[in-house]
């Protein structure tokens, strides 16, 4: 982004599509909007490949250009084909296998035209600027062509994807307790190891971590970053502890860490399981009791 500068053009553009898209089709579902945004980044993070990899000399109104023709073209296509569009997102249901996989096929074309521009491109690394301008805007073009013919397949796809989504959490709603509390001991883990590092070199007398090669104190700010990468074993290595009392400590709070990690996906595992089978237990007793509620005993009584 900082070669090309188009951070702002992106988020104007996903906003403004968006807010668009839906005002003119609506939607039943937010997770189409979700999917829709997030389509929006994935495009922006293969442009991004491919400029910096074949179109770095082309001005920045040009990339900025570039960028947003495939999504207006969307957007027109969309309008052209609005009153099919707008069943296929208000029916918010499964497409067939057959027909979800043929909404894809529009992506053979610009792969091709994408290999077609590095082969062509890489050839020919010394073109002047102009020429390379125009052939890039040119087959940006080519791409918006068949984004405006594929709008329909497009929009089924994301559909698809937004109702996957919903059932995917709708379906998942019981696991929020048990990831919280995992969450929660997780977190509890990071901070108080983190105070440990930074109470115990704010006491001694010696360093007991380098940051960046450098003995020094260490921040409460560094001491969580460290912290928050123990527990998860990444070891970037900006942070070492040289001493071997804390290299105990980090070995205690790894292993706390993994465990934690191993019983957290056990309980997730056994209240997914054993959930419903409560959730069953518990109708059943409800509806004993309200048998015996509704039965006479004997004597006349109730």
């Amino acid at each position: 982004d900082e070669t090309i500068g188009l951070f702002y053009v992106s988020l104007v553009a996903v906003v403004f599509l968006v807010t668009v898209f839906h005002a003119v089709f609506g939607s039943r579902s937010a997770f189409f909007n979700i999917v829709f945004a997030n389509v929006i980044t994935i495009y922006l993070c293969f442009f991004t490949f491919f400029v910096e990899s074949i179109f770095m000399g082309v001005p920045w109104t040009y990339i900025a250009t570039g960028f947003l023709m495939p999504l207006l073209a969307f957007m027109a296509g969309s309008i052209r084909r609005r009153q099919e569009i707008r069943e296929i997102i208000q029916s918010q249901k499964y497409i067939k296998e057959a027909e979800f996989l043929r909404s894809f096929l529009w992506l053979l074309p610009i792969a091709l035209i994408g290999v077609f521009a590095f082969v062509l491109h890489q050839s020919r690394m010394n073109a002047p600027e102009p020429h390379l301008a125009g052939a890039f805007l040119a087959e940006m073009g080519m791409i918006a062509i068949i984004v405006f013919f594929a709008s329909r397949d497009f929009t089924l796809m994301m559909v698809d994807t937004g109702v996957l989504f919903g059932d995917f959490f709708a379906s998942n709603a019981r696991l929020i307790k048990p990831a919280f509390a995992f969450f929660t001991f997780y977190s509890l883990n990071i901070i108080v190891f983190a105070a440990i590092y930074r109470i115990i070199e704010h006491l001694s007398s010696v360093h007991h971590f380098l940051i960046r090669g450098v003995a020094r104190d260490l921040t409460f700010v560094e001491s969580m970053y460290f912290s928050m990468v123990t527990v998860s074993t990444l070891g970037y290595g900006d942070i070492v502890p040289v001493t071997n009392a804390i290299r105990f400590l980090v070995g205690v709070q790894s292993f706390f860490g993994m465990m934690l990690f191993l019983f957290g996906v056990h309980a997730f595992l056994g209240y997914n399981a054993t959930r419903p089978d409560a959730a069953r237990l518990a109708a059943e007793k409800d509806e004993d009791k309200s048998e015996e509620k509704n039965t006479p005993e004997e004597g006349g009584q109730k």
